[in-house]
C-alpha cells in the first residue's frame, strides 16, 4: 500500500531528512566515544591545532587536529586509557589555549588553567 502525504507534509519530510544528513560537528566538551576521545575546538583564523595534555608529554607535535569544513573547526579522536587527563590546545605552534570546554579545569601553574577529561572503565 502506497501512502501519499499531502504537497506540505513532503517537503518538512524532505527539510528534515536534508537537515539531519547536513549536521556538523559544533564546539563542544570532549566526549568518549568508542573509538576514543572526540576533542572538537572552534579557530577559524587557526593554521594549525595540536592538542597537548598529560597523555602525551605536552607535545606539541604528537596530536594535531584536523580542520573540519570551512567553518573553523578542529577535531581529533584519540585513544586514552581509563582515568583523568589534562589538556590544551596549541593554535599555530605558539599559543596556548586553555580548553573553552572540558569536563572540569585545574590551574597549570603558569597562569592558565588546563582542561580535565576522564575516562571511565
Amino acid at each position: 500500500m502506497r501512502v501519499m502525504l499531502p504537497r506540505a507534509s513532503r517537503w518538512t519530510v524532505v527539510a528534515a531528512i536534508v537537515s539531519a544528513s547536513c549536521a556538523t560537528t559544533r564546539p563542544a566538551a570532549p566526549v568518549v566515544t568508542p573509538s576514543g576521545v572526540r576533542f572538537v575546538l572552534m579557530q577559524p583564523a587557526a593554521r594549525s591545532v595540536a592538542l597537548v595534555g598529560s597523555f602525551n608529554q605536552w607535545s606539541t607535535s604528537s596530536h594535531s587536529l584536523a580542520r573540519e569544513g570551512t567553518r573553523g573547526l578542529w577535531t581529533i579522536v584519540v585513544p586514552l586509557p581509563p582515568g583523568e587527563h589534562l589538556f590544551m590546545y596549541v593554535v599555530d605552534g605558539t599559543r596556548w589555549l586553555s580548553p573553552p570546554l572540558a569536563e572540569d579545569y585545574v590551574d597549570d601553574g603558569f597562569g592558565a588553567k588546563n582542561g580535565v577529561v576522564v575516562v571511565r572503565p
